[in-house]
């Protein structure tokens, strides 16, 4: 499988953070599903997440950007930016949120993708991600859930760091030939709480067919350049 450790370092990246501190294109939400929440584009990829979430997709100089405004939340902040800084291509999307809870630890997301064979299907890949975990992570859940456009794979982790229990959550989505992940993690006291608004935003996940002149200039450009 192509790059098929991508997913999983969003993964683990992510526990590190919080710890820190054609087919018909799907409809796309033009209205936050929840008032006060805030879009989140990352080009083939769109999400909505609480107005509360600093970030954005890691594009050309938006990178910069985005780097430059979690680090401007503060010195808890800065474990997020220096992930980000030294990972930039594992990431479509990457978001903290400015709230810290009472466990301490930081609540963040990120969306990543990866390109698989056909016939992977969310719940192969969900398989193949727990498998690749370490014995540190137990595996709390595992299955597949409806969104509102799609079916997706959903993985629930937990693991201690330095004696902080941090517990994520990831969404799988296929979409053609790539799986696309979400992933939420927060400390484990403040999972249970936090999420209803992690479903809610992996709900409002969309992925924008591209164009067939776009589909087909890729596929000849591939082509060529494998020759």
């Amino acid at each position: 499988m192509g790059k098929r450790n991508r997913v999983l370092i969003g993964c683990l990246l992510l526990l590190g953070v919080v710890v820190g501190c054609g087919r018909p294109e799907a409809p796309q939400p033009e209205a936050p599903p929840i008032p006060g929440w805030e879009k989140f584009d990352g080009g083939r990829v769109a999400l909505w997440l609480p107005q509360s979430f600093r970030g954005g997709p890691l594009r050309g100089k938006n990178l910069d950007a985005v780097v430059e405004g979690i680090r401007a939340l503060g010195p808890d902040f800065e474990k997020a930016a220096q992930t980000i800084e030294r990972n930039p291509s594992a990431f479509v999307i990457f978001a903290v949120d400015s709230r810290v809870g009472d466990s301490g630890t930081l609540t963040s997301m990120n969306v990543v993708a990866e390109r698989v064979p056909s016939a992977v299907t969310v719940n192969t890949y969900v398989n193949i991600v727990a498998k690749k975990l370490s014995r540190k992570y137990q595996v709390v859940e595992r299955g597949i859930v409806p969104l509102d456009h799609y079916e997706a794979g959903r993985l629930v982790v937990e693991i201690d760091v330095r004696g902080v229990s941090i517990k994520s959550v990831m969404y799988a989505v296929k979409d053609g030939s790539t799986i696309w992940a979400l992933n939420y993690g927060t400390g484990a006291s403040e999972f249970d709480q936090r999420l209803p608004a992690f479903e809610q935003s992996a709900r409002s996940f969309a992925v924008r067919t591209q164009p067939l002149g776009e589909r087909i200039l890729k596929i000849l450009w591939t082509k060529f350049v494998r020759i």
